[in-house]
């Protein structure tokens, strides 16, 4: 059966409201999944899962990464609204959070350790190879992203994805809808590859076809779920790697 292309017109006003309410979509998940260990700890139960201290190196992490996910939001607000310079300024600043956020995460990623914030089926070396796996897809999508910056179709995209990148392991990973075993944690991180399938209707609606970003987009974070589920499943020693990473446990 073939797909049906909307009209130009009716297609920009259904784009722009897809990608705002995707941004808001994943905000809220954001919410959702660190309000009881970070935006309201201490205000609101727990779930049930480690909470361990706030120590500065997470506090900044969570700042650097919620000022990323505003800086997401507004970006889609002002393209609403067709302020398109503002948006074209206000990206340089969305690329230096995201640059910033490469180390941050790793280091947030190996001072964990120390932390014994992993769930109770596993080890704290162990755990690592779950937000390391996000590092590299997701300086791919947003390098690509600022590449393609003149292509309106391709950036934001590329963006939207690197946006579900940071949010579908570590915010859907910490609701309370799978229990705190290895099969827990595969069912969370595969839930988390759903968030693309908006993205792959949008595509369908509006053009007829996948856009390539999204397929790249989807890739990238096929990658975050499939390393640590190899780890995990096929129990690959990356303990072993991992003990020897520079600034692990400190």
């Amino acid at each position: 059966m073939a797909t049906i292309v909307a009209p130009a017109g009716d297609r920009k006003a259904s784009e722009r409201k897809f990608y705002t309410r995707m941004a808001l979509f994943l905000v809220l998940l954001v919410l959702l999944g660190f309000g009881p260990s970070f935006y309201l700890k201490g205000l609101v139960p727990p779930y049930p899962r480690p909470n361990p201290t706030l120590p500065p190196a997470v506090i900044l992490h969570g700042t650097i990464f919620s000022l990323w996910m505003a800086v997401i939001v507004t970006q889609t607000q002002l393209i609403s609204a067709r302020k398109h310079e503002i948006h074209m300024r206000l990206g340089k600043i969305a690329m230096f959070l995201a640059i910033l956020m490469i180390p941050v995460m790793y280091l947030t990623a190996v001072w964990q350790v120390a932390r014994a914030n992993q769930p109770p089926f596993t080890d704290p070396l162990t755990w690592t190879i779950v937000p390391l796996a996000v590092i590299v897809p997701f300086a791919i999508l947003v390098w690509n992203g600022w590449q393609k910056r003149r292509d309106a179709q391709f950036h934001k995209r590329m963006m939207l994805s690197a946006a579900i990148l940071v949010v579908m392991g570590p915010a859907i990973g910490r609701l309370p809808i799978a229990p705190p075993t290895t099969l827990g944690m595969s069912i969370l991180l595969l839930l988390g590859l759903l968030l693309f399938i908006p993205l792959f209707v949008h595509d369908r609606r509006r053009d007829g076809h996948v856009h390539p970003a999204t397929k790249l987009g989807f890739a990238m974070g096929a990658i975050t779920v499939a390393v640590p589920l190899a780890v995990f499943w096929m129990n690959l020693p990356w303990a072993k790697v991992a003990a020897h990473l520079p600034g692990v446990g400190a």
